[in-house]
């Protein structure tokens, strides 16, 4: 899943602003100094999931990957550095990813990829005067973002095989290391199968024979 329908506040916000709203919150959040300002963004985050209407079923299966890196932060900064210092710097860290990662799904969410691609191709279009090719940096972007929705979907699927086949995450600490291991490199396998066919599709449908780029109304 990555386009949710809604008549929400959110979906119908311009997709420029949610891009540059998320660009500003991404440097707010990692350079917030406190808890108290970590805090407040990610409450933020909280609520515009809340005005969104999106299932929270859905943001929770979605961000499962991200719990797992958040998880392993935390346990990284807790080897590096004991005590109560480590554990509050790794909770720190840990809470920046999920909420950044949130934020990135709620633009996914409820923006459509054509509207990503406008939208993208309007805020770089100033870069046209530098002979840059803003149309293929656009749509660079707007699949990057959309990708992120399709890590979870991989992630899931992977998850699900491996329970099939008898794979318990639970246990001693080397056990789980070595089940989420294999699964985040079954992952990267995954998930460069998709570009190499991404590619080919693009290819097929003879991307860049033309150097003026169309949209199907409507599109996703």
């Amino acid at each position: 899943m990555t386009y949710i329908a809604g008549e929400t506040p959110v979906h119908r916000c311009d997709p420029r602003i949610k891009i540059v709203l998320l660009f500003v919150f991404s440097i707010a959040l990692l350079a917030a100094p406190s808890w108290w300002s970590v805090g407040i963004l990610a409450a933020a985050v909280a609520v515009v999931v809340g005005v969104a209407k999106l299932p929270l079923s859905v943001m929770n299966s979605s961000l499962v990957p991200v719990y797992i890196m958040a998880a392993f932060s935390l346990f990284f900064n807790v080897l590096y550095s004991p005590g109560l210092d480590g554990v509050l710097a790794g909770l720190l860290v840990a809470v920046r990813m999920v909420a950044l990662i949130a934020a990135s799904f709620v633009v996914c969410f409820t923006t459509s990829s054509s509207e990503l691609l406008q939208a993208f191709r309007w805020l770089i279009a100033p870069l046209r005067h530098l002979h840059a090719p803003v149309d293929d940096i656009a749509l660079t972007l707007a699949l990057s973002v959309r990708f992120i929705p399709v890590v979870e979907d991989e992630f899931e699927r992977i998850r699900m095989a491996q329970k099939a086949r008898g794979a318990d995450a639970t246990g001693s600490l080397k056990r789980t290391l070595e089940v989420w291991s294999s699964a985040f490199i079954a992952l990267f396998v995954g998930l460069f199968r998709h570009a190499d066919n991404l590619a080919l599709a693009m290819d097929a449908r003879c991307y860049g024979a033309s150097p003026e780029r169309t949209t199907l109304p409507g599109s996703d």
